[in-house]
């Protein structure tokens, strides 16, 4: 395992942070957690030891400052004297307000670094965690492995070794990326995913994507082309091939749950094994879509037909809910999203709905201070960890009663209870008197939170449609727009039947990911499109799962434009410079001009492999003109 960590200072490159206080040794401290902890019941003199007050980064916005400015000079200093006495690396302030003196001097005597930002909190906290988890994640590097991308499936192939290098050989010519065999290294993002990435030299993308064959390397960019490699893919299933045993029994594909852990996680495991005959590339191939299908919850056609009809009754069900806002889910479907406990409110499920992204943690408002909660937090999620029952338990009787009995009176959909040892049974009774919905997980406050923030925001994102078609290429997510008739679902066609894959024709509903990005999707029917002459075809039926997919994230726009005869040599179909704004987000746009002799799916892979080579830090363009430049000068 490798101990890793990143400098105070990165972040404050990073995020653009102001320095408020903290000279150049200060900002060289090491941020070791990928963890932010929003400051709360510490302010209220409530203090535990643990990580959070010792080793996790701290923020606070509006709200804690607020609550600060109201306490007497007293009470200010003595929390704030005891508050920074812990070991926490960092304070950040997200907060447009000036900060409390008081608050700056306490940083100064404890040598705190402050930094500011007048981004909102839950956005910092969200992107923080996002960029702490990538670039903290545990790691370790293998060997005498291969990682593949089959078909958006990231395959971790051991075993055998000399079936192991001819299977990747046959597989890159069949059109999936190779990743790396040696020097593979494997990070754990999250609780539950593996990112495999190439651990060579990355300076120069020709140098570091070999496959060994003992004797020598076979240099994968030079022999297939950079569309043949990728750099890192999330690990989705390890495959084990062994030579053929023929006293051992060996079970069908996918019907044994068995997995292999790595740096504890359980990826699902396949033993094949390796005889005369068998062509191992189609078979891996099966493998990995067989686990496509796993993940979106099919194991047979049986199952399809049994699942479509649970889809079918499940819409009926819901069709009464189509003209209602789009914007608003029930918290029933967070209770199913999540496999939450319901200790009351069971009753209230399906007809109480959440309207707002932002979960709320009550610690100010469970002390009795609820000058914001009225404003910012009384319509959102309520969000308990062990901490604020500890805190509850503090209270006197007659004090805890008081502002419970104030709190419930508010009108937020649920709370949320997570990682909780012991819940007050006086606390339940007054939730189910109160007609309030009390649910518990099983999992961390601070994992729920970063789950339930990304659900959220994604369900809430701001959304925009598009007329085009779809695609992803290479990795990348292609729109392709055009006037009507252009030739835009049939070149789309010629492209999904040379192995590309559809996201949706006709119209794409676009929203922004959690993670920075926007992503596109299917408005209402996936996998169908028009064509004239023809009419509407499927694709996943025609060219099978692989053919298409659910969402991609949006890389590039490429408009279809008719080509006059007379402009045949002014007009260019590169993506040097030209930009579209989606949803505020700047995105990759060319014009590519189209006509009878002109093969418009030849012409699109060309211009999104050229796109690739550029985002790589290769420019055809240059390149050209150097050696003509030189041959000149010779």
């Amino acid at each position: 395992m490798i101990n890793k960590f990143i400098r105070l200072s990165k972040l404050v490159k990073a995020f653009d942070f102001t320095v408020i206080y903290g000279g150049l040794d200060d900002l060289e401290r090491k941020i070791l957690l990928p963890t932010v902890h929003r400051v709360g019941a510490e302010l209220t003199g409530f203090l535990i030891e643990g990580d959070e007050l010792n080793k996790q980064l701290h923020i606070l916005g509006p709200e804690e400052m607020r609550y600060i400015e109201s306490l007497s000079s007293e009470v200010r200093k003595d929390r704030l004297k005891k508050y920074f006495s812990y070991n926490f690396p960092c304070i950040i302030v997200a907060c447009e307000k000036e900060i409390h003196p008081d608050f700056i001097e306490y940083a100064i005597k404890h040598n705190k670094p402050l930094l500011t930002t007048q981004n909102e909190t839950a956005v910092v906290i969200r992107k923080l965690k996002y960029f702490l988890q990538r670039k903290l994640a545990p790691e370790i590097r293998l060997e005498e492995h291969v990682l593949v991308e089959i078909l958006g499936i990231g395959v971790l192939i051991g075993g055998y070794k000399d079936a192991k290098i001819g299977t990747t050989l046959e597989l890159i010519e069949r059109g999936h990326k190779y990743i790396t065999d040696e020097n593979l290294i494997i990070k754990k993002i999250g609780t539950d995913t593996l990112l495999g990435e190439n651990g060579f030299d990355k300076s120069n993308v020709k140098t570091h994507f070999f496959l060994g064959t003992g004797n020598e390397n076979i240099d994968i960019t030079n022999n297939y082309g950079i569309i043949a490699t990728r750099r890192t893919m999330e690990i989705n299933l390890y495959i084990n091939l062994e030579k053929w045993d023929k006293k051992k029994f060996y079970d069908r594909l996918g019907i044994d749950k068995i997995f292999e852990k790595i740096l504890g996680v359980n990826i699902p495991k396949l033993t094949l094994p390796v005889r005369k005959g068998r062509n191992l590339a189609v078979i891996i191939e099966t493998a990995a879509i067989n686990e496509r299908l796993k993940e979106i919850g099919m194991n047979s056609s049986e199952y399809f037909l049994e699942e479509t009809a649970k889809m079918i009754a499940f819409n009926k069900k819901n069709k009464k809910g189509d003209g209602m806002n789009k914007n608003v889910l029930t918290v029933k479907k967070i209770v199913d999203e999540f496999n939450l406990k319901v200790m009351t409110g069971e009753e209230f499920l399906e007809t109480t709905y959440i309207t707002k992204t932002a979960l709320h943690n009550p610690a100010l408002a469970l002390s009795g201070f609820y000058e914001v909660f009225y404003k910012n937090g009384s319509k959102s999620l309520q969000l308990f960890s062990q901490g604020e029952l500890n805190f509850l338990k503090s209270l006197d009787d007659d004090v805890k009663a008081k502002n419970l009995n104030k709190f419930f009176d508010f009108d937020f959909p649920a709370m949320i209870i997570a990682g909780a040892e012991d819940i007050e049974k006086s606390f339940i009774d007054l939730s189910r008197k109160k007609n309030k919905i009390m649910l518990v997980s099983e999992q961390t406050s601070t994992q729920l939170t970063a789950d339930l923030n990304q659900f959220l925001e994604k369900k809430f994102a701001p959304k925009i449609t598009m007329h085009g078609v779809f695609i992803e290429m290479f990795g990348f997510g292609v729109l392709l727009t055009g006037r009507s008739g252009i030739g835009k679902s049939e070149t789309a066609l010629e492209l999904i039947h040379r192995g590309h894959r559809l996201i949706t024709d006709d119209k794409v509903t676009f929203h922004e990911h959690p993670g920075g990005t926007v992503v596109g999707k299917a408005d209402k029917i996936p996998y169908f499109m028009e064509l004239r002459g023809i009419g509407i075809i499927d694709i996943k039926a025609l060219y099978g799962l692989g053919s298409v997919r659910k969402e991609k994230r949006l890389d590039a726009i490429i408009e279809l434009k008719e080509l006059k005869n007379d402009e045949y040599l002014t007009k260019t179909s590169t993506f040097r410079g030209v930009e579209v704004e989606v949803l505020g987000h700047s995105v990759d746009h060319a014009e590519l001009y189209i006509s009878s002799g002109r093969n418009a799916a030849t012409m699109v892979e060309t211009t999104i492999m050229n796109l690739i080579a550029i985002k790589y830090g290769y420019d055809p363009e240059k390149a050209y003109k150097g050696k003509v430049r030189h041959e000149e000068f010779i």
